[in-house]
């Protein structure tokens, strides 16, 4: 009896590995926020005032608190759609050009077409995905069939895109009394409403979340969520296995994008009443930070996206109530996702950790033989 309760203590190699990942992401958050802390002091003019809106400036108005929500949604869309390609072992880095895609896209649909309300939005939330789609599915096509780079091709697509937008924009639906590079307003029909009334907080917020668990209950509750997984694991081991690993790969590329489009598209027609972008969002390049601080996993991307729009929040109070850069969020950034992503970061721990509870595993086992 005492030697099963204490088989039951012992802790497989991924267990340890798993709670090591959540420290590892813990220390990095703590460590990026020390160091920020420290930079507002000898930056600030009032440190402890800065301080305080830096941890707590998204939570002091209703008005922060929708402006985060809305940095929030389009996160979750871009997240999710880069932990798919992650997953099945592509470095795609096309979700800012699908996003950009999905935006422009929609945007033509929303002004030219003219049907009733809600029919009008799927069918724009159809373009832009579809939009998404084919620009993260090209470079799934062109690795699968001629081997050329993924990262690569889907590097330099997103400024094919960028350039394609503007020009569809500027001579399909560019509206010259608005004294600036933007599009006509969208016809009310297409456009998203308020989730909360009174707020800005749209309706794509449900659509978000219900892709985050669809995405979550894909990768990880269905067989082909399976194949994804074991493709990017080890692409030779499942091709050995009979997957079909090409069109897996392919179809997960569009899958993404279709997502990153769709995220696009529910950020236009739910925040804006017209299209006024005039370079590309950044959104799909967020959507990669994301997908590094959730281990690829969507279940995780709410809180990590939750958690990079408070920040982003935190800056534009910053900027409006002190002398502190926005920078600072920026170095926070980037220390977070150095340490995540270093692999020898508490690796010796992690490693001896293993040893000792694999040295304990044994021993029970020689015990039990004894016996």
């Amino acid at each position: 009896m005492i030697n099963s309760l204490k088989r039951k203590q012992v802790l497989t190699s991924q267990e340890i590995s798993n709670r090591f990942s959540i420290l590892r992401t813990a220390l990095a958050l703590l460590l990026a926020m020390g160091i920020a802390i420290l930079l507002i002091f000898l930056v600030s003019n009032n440190a402890f005032r800065d301080i305080r809106s830096l941890l707590l400036g998204p939570l002091t108005s209703s008005n922060r608190i929708s402006q985060m929500i809305n940095k929030w949604i389009p996160l979750l869309f871009t997240g999710t759609a880069v932990c798919l390609f992650f997953s099945v072992g592509q470095i795609n880095l096309a979700a800012e050009g699908a996003f950009f895609a999905g935006a422009f896209t929609s945007t033509v649909v929303a002004i030219i077409v003219g049907i009733p309300p809600g029919l009008h939005f799927i069918l724009c939330a159809l373009a832009g995905g579809l939009a998404g789609a084919i620009i993260c599915g090209l470079p799934g096509i062109m690795y699968t069939k001629f081997n050329v780079m993924t990262v690569v091709s889907s590097l330099m697509i997103n400024y094919v895109v960028l350039f394609l937008g503007l020009y569809v924009i500027t001579n399909l639906v560019r509206d010259p009394a608005a004294g600036y590079e933007a599009s006509y307003r969208f016809k009310e029909s297409a456009r998203l409403g308020e989730l909360i009334p009174g707020s800005n907080i749209h309706t794509g917020l449900i659509i978000a979340v219900l892709v985050v668990v669809l995405g979550y209950l894909l990768l990880y509750k269905s067989t082909f969520g399976l194949q994804i997984r074991t493709i990017g694991a080890n692409a030779a081991f499942a091709k050995y296995s009979g997957m079909p690993v090409a069109k897996v790969i392919v179809f997960t590329q569009l899958l993404g994008g279709f997502i990153a489009g769709l995220g696009g598209t529910t950020e236009v027609l739910g925040l804006y009443n017209r299209f006024g972008y005039s370079g590309l969002t950044n959104h799909g390049w967020d959507g990669i930070m994301l997908a590094v601080l959730a281990r690829n996993n969507p279940k995780y991307i709410p809180l990590a996206a939750l958690f990079l729009a408070y920040l982003r929040t935190s800056a534009d109070v910053l900027n409006l109530t002190s002398n502190v850069p926005s920078e600072v969020i920026n170095i926070i950034q980037a220390i977070i996702i150095s340490f995540i992503a270093a692999e020898r970061f508490l690796a010796g721990w992690e490693y001896k950790t293993i040893v000792r509870n694999t040295e304990k595993s044994m021993a029970l086992k020689e015990g039990v033989t004894n016996e």
